[in-house]
C-alpha cells in the first residue's frame, strides 16, 4: 500500500487510495511555498501541493499579501474549494476540482490533462479568453476588501494598510529602494481612494495556466486570489503583454467596462509588486521604466 508524502495516516483515511508511489514535480521557481507530487488514484491522476514551511517564511510575496490582505496563508488553503467553485460560477477559466483541503497544510486537486502556458506561445485566443476572463471576474463588486472569502476591510484601510505594505517589504527586502522613490510611493499610497474591489489574482503570470486538452484554459494555482482594487491587477498585466496584446485586450475588456485609469496608482502598485517580486524581477529602474501600456490606449477607447 502506498502512502501519500507529508501526510498522517489519518489525514490520509478518506483519500483515493494509490496505485504507485507519489512522483515529485519540481517546482517552477526557488521560491515556490508547496513541495508537489503527481499521484496515481483509485480515482483518476492527482496533483498533492503540501505547503512548504520553511520557504513561506522566507517569502516576500507572501509577507506582502498577509499583511495587506490578512488573507492567513496557509491557514487560507483550507477555502481553496470555496475559491475554485467561485471562480467557475462567475470567471471564464476552468479550475480543479479540489479532492480534499486542510487548513494551514495541503491541497489535493484532481490532475488536468494539457500544456502549461508560457510567454513565448500566447496567441490571440488566449488574450481574448483572458480578458473575458477578467472582465466577468471585475464585475463582481464589492465595498469590502481583502480575502475572497470573507473581506472585512473598507475602503478608507485601503491606502494606510497599502503605504504600511509597502514599508514593511522595503525594510525586510535585500534589495534597497531609493528613498525618493519610496518617498513618492508613499505620497501616492496617502491619495488613494478607491470604491470598489473585485476578485483579482495578484500573482498572476501565464504559467499559472493550463491549457486542457478539450480547449479550456484552468487556472491551476488558487491561493493568493484576493478582493482589491481591480487596478492592481491591470498594473501588473502592463508587465505581460505586447503593446499588440494588449490592445486587444482592451477591445475585449471594454465589453464588459471601461478599462481603469492607472496614473495616479501606477508608482505605488509598481513598487508593491516589485517588493514582492511577483515576476522575479531584481532590477527595480528597469522595472519602474516599463511602459505604461493602457495609459496609451486609454486615449482611443474614452
Amino acid at each position: 500500500m502506498y502512502s501519500y508524502p507529508e501526510l498522517s495516516r489519518q489525514q490520509q483515511e478518506s483519500l483515493p487510495v494509490l496505485h504507485a508511489p507519489a512522483l515529485p514535480l519540481d517546482t517552477q521557481f526557488p521560491d515556490s511555498t508547496h513541495q508537489l507530487w503527481q499521484c496515481d488514484s483509485a480515482d483518476g491522476k492527482m496533483i498533492l501541493k503540501v505547503c512548504h514551511q520553511q520557504r513561506l517564511q522566507d517569502s516576500m510575496f507572501w509577507l506582502g499579501i498577509n499583511h495587506l490582505f490578512q488573507l492567513d496563508f496557509p491557514n487560507s488553503l483550507g477555502y481553496t474549494q470555496f475559491i475554485s467553485q467561485f471562480l467557475q460560477r462567475e470567471g471564464g477559466f476552468a479550475t480543479p476540482e479540489v479532492i480534499a483541503e486542510q487548513a494551514g497544510h495541503y491541497v489535493l486537486v484532481r490532475y488536468l490533462e494539457g500544456v502549461d502556458l508560457s510567454a513565448e506561445f500566447i496567441d490571440n485566443t488566449t488574450v481574448i479568453q483572458l480578458a473575458h476572463h477578467w472582465g466577468k471576474l471585475h464585475l463582481q463588486i464589492s465595498t469590502k476588501w481583502g480575502s475572497i472569502e470573507k473581506p472585512i476591510f473598507s475602503a478608507n484601510d485601503w491606502p494606510i494598510r497599502l503605504e504600511q505594505t509597502i514599508q514593511l517589504l522595503s525594510d525586510r527586502n535585500g534589495i534597497p529602494i531609493p528613498a525618493d522613490i519610496l518617498k513618492m510611493s508613499y505620497g501616492q499610497c496617502q491619495t488613494l481612494s478607491p470604491e470598489q474591489f473585485v476578485p483579482i489574482m495578484p500573482d498572476f503570470r501565464w504559467d499559472q495556466l493550463r491549457q486542457c486538452d478539450d480547449g479550456t484554459i484552468a487556472v491551476l494555482d488558487l491561493d493568493a486570489f484576493v478582493r482589491a482594487p481591480r487596478e492592481l491587477e491591470w498594473v501588473l498585466l502592463e508587465y505581460l503583454l505586447s503593446p499588440q496584446h494588449a490592445k486587444l485586450f482592451v477591445e475585449i475588456y471594454t465589453q464588459y467596462q471601461p478599462i481603469p485609469d492607472l496614473s495616479a496608482c501606477r508608482l505605488s502598485y509598481r513598487v508593491l509588486l516589485f517588493l514582492m517580486n511577483v515576476l522575479g524581477e531584481s532590477k527595480l529602474q528597469q522595472w519602474l521604466e516599463q511602459p505604461p501600456l493602457f495609459d496609451l490606449l486609454s486615449d482611443n477607447v474614452s
